[in-house]
Formats: C-alpha cells, sequence, structure tokens
C-alpha cells in the first residue's frame, strides 16, 4: 500500500475503529445466553461426559456410544469445562476464540494483497454478516472449522511463496483439526484455493511441488488423534450397537460415511429433502445486509477472470464457489453450513466495496444498501412491537445509541463510500444487539425444560429426580442426579416412583391414559420446536403455540 493510500487510511481510522469495537463486543454478547436450541445442549453433554470421565477418545452420550461428529470441538470444550467448570459461558468461549482466529486470517490475508483498508473492510463484513452473529449465541462447530480453515489457507499461501517449517507446521495442524472438526470434505476448500490460485496464475507445475506432499502426510499423522479414537471406540468392538446396528467400523464411517453418506444422503443419518437452491436463498438471509453486494461481487470477479484480468489473488474465489455448489448438490442441506465460507465472502465483498467510486457501480451499492438497511430497521421496529413490546426501554436505548452512531459516521466520513458502508454495519449491529438483549432472552423464557432445571436447582437443590423426557437442556443444567427413562419403567419402580418428576405433554398424557394420580408442583410454559412460527413471534397469538412442561409427584 502506498504511502497515500496509507494517509488517507489513517483521516479514516476512527470511524472504523468505533464501529470495529462494537461489533467485537456484539459478537461476545452472546456468550452467557442459554441454550434455546439442542445442539449446543447435547455437544455439552458430549464434552461434560469426556471431562469428567477423562476419557478424551469416547464420546458417550448417556452411557451409549455416539457417533455423529468428529472430536476436536468436544476435546476443546472438554478442556474449557476442566479450566472453567461446566457452564454456559464454559462452553462457547473455545468457539468464540476459534472465531476471531477467522476474523484475524481474514484480516491478514486480505491485507497481504489488498491493503489494510480492505482488509478492515472484510473483518466489519465478517463481523455483522447475520449468521456470524447468530452461531456465535447458537454455538454449533462452524466458528471452530471458519478458524481453522482460514489459518489453514493463510499459511499454506505463505508456504506456496516459499518453504517455511513454522507454516507448514501450523498450515498441517490447522487442515488436521479442521478434518477432525467436521470430515475430509473441508480438504476442498483449503485444497481448491491453493491449487486454484496455482492455476489461474498459470503455473501448474507448482501444483506437484514435494512440499505439497509433505504437506500431505502432515496433515495425515496430525489426523491421527481421531483416527486412534474412533478405532479404539468402535473398530475394536465390533459388537456395539450403533445406527441400530453392529460391525460398524468408526474409521470407515469417519472417512467415508460421515461424508459422502450425508452427500449421498445414503448414510447412517439422511434428510429428507434437498433443493439445489437452498444455499442461494439461506445466503440473502444468512449473509444479511451483504447478500446482494456478494452475488454481484462475485459475478464482477468472475467476469475479470474471463476476460483475463490478472487477479492479485485466486484464494477467495477458488475456495467458496465450489464448495457452494458441492453444498448445493448434497440432499443434506442446513443453513449454518454455508458460514465456514464467509471468510472468502468477506473479503470478495470487500475488495469491491473498496473499489467503488462515484459510478453506476456506486449507485447500485448506496441504493442497494439503503434499501436494505430500510427494511432490517422496519423489520426490527416491526419486531419489538409485536413480539415484546413490554421491552420497550430496552428498545428505545438502541434505538438513541444507533441514531447517535449514525451521525458521527455521518458526520466523520469523507470517502464516497464509507458512510454507506458503516451505516450498514451500524444497521447489522443494532438487529443483533435487539437480538441479544431482547429476542433471544425471550425464548429462553420459554424453554420449560430450562426453566424446570433452574426451579429445581433454586427450590429443591441436588434432589435425585426421574425425568420422562430427555432433554438434553435439562440434562445440562440441573445440577443434581436425574435418572432418564420412560412413564412404564418409572411406575414399576419404587425408588423412582417416590422422587420428582420431570415430565412434558406427552408423559402426562401417558399417565392420564392409565389413569395414574398425580400431583403437579410446578408447571412451565415450553416452545416445544426450534423453528419459531409466526404466531410465536407474536406475543398475542403464543399462548396457542405452547405446551406445558411439569415438575409432578406422584400419589
Amino acid at each position: 500500500m502506498d504511502s497515500s493510500s496509507a494517509s488517507i487510511f489513517s483521516s479514516q481510522k476512527r470511524p472504523y475503529f468505533i464501529v470495529l469495537l462494537l461489533a467485537i463486543v456484539l459478537n461476545i454478547a452472546g456468550i452467557g445466553i442459554k441454550f434455546f436450541t439442542d445442539d449446543p445442549a447435547l455437544y455439552s453433554a458430549l464434552a461434560r461426559s469426556m471431562s469428567q470421565s477423562n476419557n478424551f477418545t469416547d464420546l458417550i452420550y448417556h452411557g451409549n456410544d455416539w457417533l455423529d461428529k468428529p472430536h476436536f470441538p468436544f476435546w476443546a470444550i472438554a478442556i474449557s469445562f476442566k479450566i472453567f467448570g461446566v457452564n454456559t459461558i464454559a462452553y462457547k468461549l473455545p468457539a468464540l476464540l476459534f472465531f476471531f482466529m477467522a476474523v484475524v486470517y481474514t484480516y491478514k490475508l486480505a491485507k497481504k494483497f489488498y491493503g489494510e483498508e480492505t482488509a478492515i473492510i472484510a473483518i466489519l463484513i465478517l463481523l455483522t454478516a447475520q449468521h456470524s452473529v447468530m452461531s456465535n449465541t447458537d454455538i454449533r462447530a462452524e466458528p471452530y472449522i471458519m478458524g481453522l480453515l482460514m489459518g489453514a489457507v493463510y499459511h499454506f499461501y505463505k508456504l506456496k511463496e516459499r518453504f517455511s517449517v513454522a507454516d507448514i507446521l501450523l498450515a498441517s495442524i490447522f487442515t488436521a483439526c479442521a478434518v477432525m472438526t467436521k470430515g475430509i470434505y473441508l480438504l476442498i476448500p483449503i485444497g481448491t484455493a491453493i491449487i486454484g490460485d496455482y492455476l489461474f496464475k498459470g503455473n501448474i507445475k507448482g501444483v506437484f511441488h514435494w512440499k505439497w506432499l509433505l504437506a500431505f502426510i502432515l496433515v495425515a499423522v496430525f489426523t491421527l488423534p481421531e483416527i486412534y479414537s474412533v478405532y479404539t471406540q468402535f473398530d475394536l468392538h465390533p459388537e456395539k450397537v450403533v445406527f441400530g446396528r453392529t460391525g460398524i467400523s468408526g474409521i470407515h464411517w469417519f472417512l467415508w460415511d460421515s461424508q459422502f453418506g450425508r452427500f449421498n444422503n445414503n448414510g447412517y443419518i439422511t434428510n429428507t429433502h434437498g433443493d439445489k437452491l437452498f444455499f442461494v436463498h439461506t445466503l440473502l438471509w444468512a449473509f444479511a445486509p451483504w447478500a446482494i453486494i456478494l452475488s454481484y461481487a462475485l459475478y464482477a470477479t468472475v467476469r475479470k477472470m474471463l476476460k483475463k484480468v490478472a487477479q492479485p489473488e485466486y484464494l477467495c474465489i477458488s475456495g467458496s464457489v465450489l464448495m457452494l455448489l458441492i453444498f448445493s448438490l448434497s440432499k443434506f442441506q442446513l443453513p449454518f453450513y454455508t458460514n465456514i465460507l464467509f471468510p472468502f465472502f468477506a473479503i470478495i465483498t470487500a475488495v469491491f466495496v473498496r473499489s467503488l467510486k462515484v459510478s453506476g457501480e456506486f449507485k447500485f451499492f448506496k441504493i442497494t444498501q439503503y434499501i436494505i438497511t430500510t427494511l432490517l430497521l422496519v423489520a426490527v421496529i416491526v419486531l419489538n412491537f409485536v413480539f415484546a413490546p413490554e421491552c420497550w426501554l430496552v428498545f428505545t436505548i438502541l434505538i438513541i445509541a444507533f441514531i447517535g452512531l449514525s451521525i458521527y459516521i455521518y458526520k466523520k466520513s469523507t470517502q464516497v463510500c464509507q458512510p454507506i458502508f458503516l451505516f450498514t454495519c451500524a444497521v447489522s449491529i443494532l438487529v443483533n444487539a435487539y437480538l441479544a438483549t431482547v429476542a433471544y432472552p425471550t425464548i429462553v423464557n420459554y424453554r420449560g425444560d430450562l426453566s424446570a432445571a433452574e426451579y429445581l436447582n433454586q427450590n429443591y437443590p441436588q434432589q435425585k429426580v426421574s425425568a420422562a423426557v430427555l432433554s438434553n437442556t435439562f440434562d445440562f443444567y440441573y445440577k443434581g442426579d436425574a435418572t432418564y427413562t420412560n412413564i412404564d419403567v418409572i411406575l414399576k419402580t419404587d425408588s423412582l416412583k417416590s422422587r420428582i418428576i420431570v415430565a412434558d405433554e406427552k408423559a402426562i398424557a401417558e399417565l392420564k391414559g392409565k389413569g395414574i394420580d398425580y400431583t403437579t408442583i410446578k408447571t412451565f410454559e415450553d416452545f416445544p420446536h426450534e423453528n419459531l412460527s409466526l404466531p410465536f413471534i407474536i406475543k398475542k397469538k403464543r399462548t396457542a403455540t405452547l405446551d406445558q412442561f411439569y415438575l409432578i409427584r406422584i400419589r
């Protein structure tokens, strides 16, 4: 970056810094919000078992062998539990660290090719993309993959430039950890990023350099902990029943079934539908408020490539587009799958934004972002009045802060696209601040299993209870001993029957069907679904969508 560009950036540093600081705080803000979906509670239960048993090779779920995900995130969470105790923050902390690892490497990669200002724009896009923020509250495996993938690509590219022991070791370790997080398919975006850069720069021979064979061997070596773990848990014990059958090979599952079985939808776990355009319309909200600009930036990049206009790098386009196509062709599709590509998308979008001058493209950017931000502002205002009107004070504070930030942005920004870009970031911060302070806590209040656990912890501490429903959230948050079984077993076992019984609507219906009398200790409103319905969102209609969660005693 030349000195004039550097001085221009320096004069614009403060607005970027203020918004960047707010965006970082926003992504950390959900660390203490309790689980309102099942996956985090399930993963916590697995990591807790690992931490408490000191058995880091076996994934055990309520005494049964569990085979659905590789080990790396559970190792990270289990270590966090050992250091900080078993709690919500300790579960989320490792994932957040890996997410910010993705932010750092996104910055480093973008700065290397496009300069500091483009790098800051890229990480602001990454930090304010809707599903990035959401996934740092409702945490699964994607933040881990983001960080590991970007770290691997960055160090492999440095290795491409010149051989370095540090780079080949870091890149291979990050790649192996990514594979041990979600499977060998993660070799695709890492590999295509580097290979694509070679091919589009016309250096095909470089792909066959001996250092890449060494890197492949190192990745295989660093993946051995996962191979060893699934081998000792499953391959050495063909008598174990998994997926309703015996003779399951953990190694075969890890290398084949968990990847190609899901892609072809013929593995042990299947999906009932697949839509070739699923991730296209998913990205419209998941990468909001940048999705439309991303689409145009991808088009502009590909157009330049077709015209043989040399690009500084081809890592981002090569690492993201093929993987997006593979996701789309797969019959196993979930909205958060594309999160791992967001750092690539952020850089591609940032390059386009930074290049804007007063032109037709700038007008397109201006009109598009003002339409999107207006829609988001209207949506959050309407949401407040229909979803949680009683939270008007928090909402008012957020709106005042947003107005103040917006005034500051337009007053201090002088560059053509900077005020619009930062205003878009500010709108995303407002929307997600509202979700973190109002929406998510409200949803948590309608998790009957969580409410039951907290009530027992406060009023019947450390008591043994019988649970007629297997709730991972209740299991994680209840601090006493719980026996998970069904109503028939409870009724036949005096020691279980005499305890407080945790029950859902189905269990209560069974008791009534058997004519069993019981005393209700406490009931809790429960929204029994993970995907919110429109009647639940509208507070006046919410009651009709709710079930009850019960604490009872058999008479």
